[in-house]
């Protein structure tokens, strides 16, 4: 949602306030981005003043602009065509695990609305656009990842002309809904057919907001799943209406037989007696980590859904996740879409994150209790999404020993 807010308020004509921002690396490179745009960004006590562009038509530029993603595949896929509305020569590069992420769905994608796109091996980072994004229509394939869409939905609005985009085996809706409710936020109307087409009317100009960035899901799922597994936590901050994707961490805490429950906007959650539970991840593909934390101290086996979604994340997830659980003492097999956990006994050991922020979260949560330790070889790839994690662990670990 940083990322998201960043994005608008670069195309609001004035100033915009972004109270509570996430101080993650990949929202760090959308802030760093869109002041390569052209956005002027003024650290405040509250977060981010932004003054965007928003000029009355977007006149390209003379010169290019090479933008720094890290390794944000959002941050990527977002500002793909908003860079597109603003200069005629882009470059877009990233580093770490995001060098090994295919990017082949942006060309297709940006190619239908007058931009050419260019990728390394027509799959990889650095990605050189050419031209300016244009109105028109497209079928885009959303199955692997729906992050174009919220790109060309935050774009296309500002061009002359009306856009139509059809969505062919949309994967992640929870995303696109996070998109549209940001739009509608600062004054951007989209016409949404059933999540199967989006009619975008043209000439349509952003509003600049004060606008709070809610708590994040995401993160709070390894926390909910360890309160889960043994003791209790409450949290403040989250939205239980939010469009988030994991926000379905509450369905699973559910189904495994957690105590759940809203008090005063504050979500607790306590341990009970838990069970092996059957869950569909494929709309909320992050989850996998925290939900197979929670199915390995489940007595029973567990199936998870939507493994098909874990190829391309920031390692090869499903391979990771059995890997790293399965030196815990976790048996987690994958054939097709379903992951199975055999949950019951864990033990620590020494791991690997993969370089993955989530997996390493997660071993760290199980490490809370087990017996013998559990070592992770890498832990600063926490910092792409929860720099605090590991500070925010030990209070957690020393609360509990109290």
């Amino acid at each position: 949602m940083t990322q998201r807010a960043i994005a608008a308020a670069l195309l609001a004509r004035g100033a915009s306030e972004v109270r509570n921002p996430s101080q993650c690396d990949d929202a760090l490179a959308a802030a760093n981005v869109a002041e390569a745009l052209g956005a002027q960004i003024e650290t405040t006590e509250a977060g981010y003043r932004i003054t965007g562009l928003s000029p009355v038509s977007f006149p390209l530029r003379d010169a290019g602009r090479s933008l720094h993603v890290r390794e944000s595949a959002l941050c990527a896929r977002l500002f793909a065509p908003v860079a597109a509305l603003l200069y005629p020569a882009v470059e877009i590069t990233g580093s770490g695990t995001l060098l090994r992420r295919p990017m082949d769905d942006l060309p297709a994608a940006l190619a239908a609305f007058g931009v050419t796109a260019t990728a390394t091996g027509h799959r990889y980072l650095p990605l050189q656009l050419r031209g300016a994004l244009q109105h028109g229509a497209a079928t885009i394939d959303a199955s692997t990842s729906s992050q174009i869409i919220s790109g060309l939905l935050m774009s296309l609005p500002l061009l002359d002309g009306d856009s139509v985009i059809t969505v062919e085996k949309l994967a992640s809706r929870p995303y696109v809904d996070m998109t549209l409710e940001l739009l509608q936020t600062f004054g951007i109307a989209i016409e949404n057919n059933g999540y199967e087409q989006f009619k975008i009317r043209g000439r349509q100009r952003y509003a600049p907001q004060d606008y709070t960035v809610e708590g994040d899901w995401s993160g709070a799922a390894f926390w909910l799943a360890a309160a889960a597994i043994g003791g209790g936590i409450t949290l403040k901050g989250l939205r239980a209406g939010s469009p988030q994707a994991d926000r379905a961490m509450l369905q699973v805490l559910q189904l495994a037989g957690a105590k759940v429950q809203w008090l005063g906007g504050e979500l607790v959650v306590r341990h009970e007696s838990l069970n092996a539970f059957r869950f569909n991840a494929t709309d909320c593909p992050d989850l996998f980590p925290p939900v197979v934390l929670l199915a390995a101290f489940c007595n029973g086996v567990s199936v998870i859904e939507g493994a098909e979604r874990l190829t391309h994340k920031e390692s090869n997830r499903a391979a990771a996740l059995q890997d790293t659980f399965g030196r815990l003492g976790v048996a987690i097999t994958v054939e097709r879409n379903e992951m199975t956990v055999h949950g019951g006994s864990v033990h620590g050991g020494k791991v690997s994150s993969f370089h993955d922020h989530r997996i390493a979260m997660a071993a760290a949560c199980a490490g809370l209790f087990t017996d013998e330790p559990v070592e992770i070889d890498d832990t600063r790839c926490v910092n792409k999404s929860y720099p605090a994690f590991f500070s925010d662990l030990e209070a957690v670990a020393v609360f509990s020993r109290h």
